[in-house]
């Protein structure tokens, strides 16, 4: 079969869990991605010179919303590695379930 999802071993027909596991922290990884886009364009945004007030009242809201970007990829990013981390465990667990037989 192919790759797994974190680079690792090939994934074995059995080991469906642990590679429904680390898809999701693909899946997570690549949501975080996403967001990084997104913050870079706003804060592009951001750079432009605003003259009126409200100019720079929007300027004060893309920041603070920057910031929340930044906490929830961070967010994302850390529980994309403990589930690639669990991914391992449950798939340690597979292979020694698969290993032990009927």
């Amino acid at each position: 079969m192919d790759g797994g999802m974190d680079g690792g071993a090939p994934c074995e027909a059995w080991a469906v869990v642990s590679s429904e596991v680390a898809a999701m922290a693909a899946r997570l990884h690549w949501h975080a991605g996403q967001m990084g886009d997104i913050r870079r364009h706003a804060l592009s945004v951001g750079l432009l010179s605003w003259e009126s007030p409200a100019g720079g009242n929007f300027r004060a809201y893309l920041a603070e919303r920057c910031e929340d970007l930044g906490r929830t990829m961070d967010l994302l990013e850390r529980a994309a590695q403990e589930l690639g981390t669990f991914a391992r465990l449950v798939r340690d667990a597979e292979e020694r379930q698969r290993g032990a037989g009927p």
